[in-house]
């Protein structure tokens, strides 16, 4: 790390030391290092974006607590359908790849809300990797079993809150975002989705249409090869059951550092007036 990256990390690192008690924030290198990354260690911005992070989850406790992954039987259970999982290789450009099977779950058994609060815990512990703060994510978001049952709880105000949290809110760097399956069922969420979205993000957007000839893996395979992809996906990496038991070995692992986060939070009376005196410093 360079001199000034070090300064700006200390520096960041005080400043929250002497926000308490109004915001308690981890203060590790490896989590400051990620609102640093994505901001280019543009400190102020770096600060908009903490507080944002911790506003949010302390505005949505039905995402950011009870997330224990080795007691919360719901989080197992979503965890053992595989919703929601990393793959083990890297993309030449180091670039990590993640699978969400969008409609991939029984709304008679499990609702957006369960199936939102164990994508943000593995997304907490997915955060935690150099390559994924250095190279960035590809998200496929496969939508082969989406029905109108699952269409219908995304309503325009969770959309915006959606987009809100990966563009604003989480410090995650999005290279690309694959539609896999895409069926034109999907179009009103995904004209949702595009106009909240920033030009930027839009453009990392790809869509790969439902076919009957199988070219659907063909059209995912210019963007990402198939060495790197399960063979649900026509690739080559093995079955995403077998892929997903040692993802879910990995995440167990991972289940201190992430439940950790549920100790911390903003006093939600102050968080708007610290936001504003940071942003009336920045100008």
């Amino acid at each position: 790390m360079a001199d000034n990256e070090n300064h700006q990390l200390n520096t960041f690192r005080q400043w929250i030391h002497e926000q308490q008690p109004i915001l308690n924030s981890l203060d590790t290198d490896e989590f400051l290092l990620r609102f640093l990354h994505v901001t280019n260690f543009q400190l102020d911005n770096a600060k908009e974006w903490l507080i944002r992070f911790w506003k949010y989850r302390t505005e949505n406790p039905q995402w950011f607590t009870n997330r224990d992954l080795l007691k919360n039987s719901l989080m197992q259970e979503i965890a053992e359908i595989a919703y929601y999982f990393q793959l083990p290789k890297e993309t030449k450009d180091k670039q990590l790849i993640v699978i969400m099977r969008m409609g991939h779950y029984d709304t008679t058994k499990y609702s957006l809300d369960d199936v939102t609060k164990y994508a943000f815990a593995i997304t907490d512990i997915l955060n935690r990797q150099e390559a994924g703060r250095t190279y960035g994510f590809i998200i496929i978001l496969d939508l082969s079993e989406v029905k109108l049952q699952h269409i219908s709880q995304f309503t325009p105000d969770r959309v915006h809150r959606y987009i809100d949290c990966w563009e604003k809110i989480y410090p995650v760097n999005l290279i690309q975002i694959h539609f896999y399956n895409y069926p034109r069922i999907f179009d009103p969420i995904l004209y949702l989705f595009r106009m909240f979205l920033s030009r930027k993000l839009n453009e990392k957007i790809f869509l790969h249409s439902k076919t009957s000839d199988g070219t659907i893996n063909k059209s995912l395979h210019q963007y990402i090869d198939s060495s790197l992809l399960p063979n649900e996906y026509g690739g080559q990496l093995g079955l995403i059951d077998d892929i997903n038991k040692t993802f879910i070995q990995w995440i167990r692992e991972q289940n201190d550092y992430m439940i950790q986060f549920d100790q911390y939070g903003i006093d939600l009376k102050h968080a708007s007036k610290l936001l504003k005196t940071i942003q009336k410093e920045h100008d």
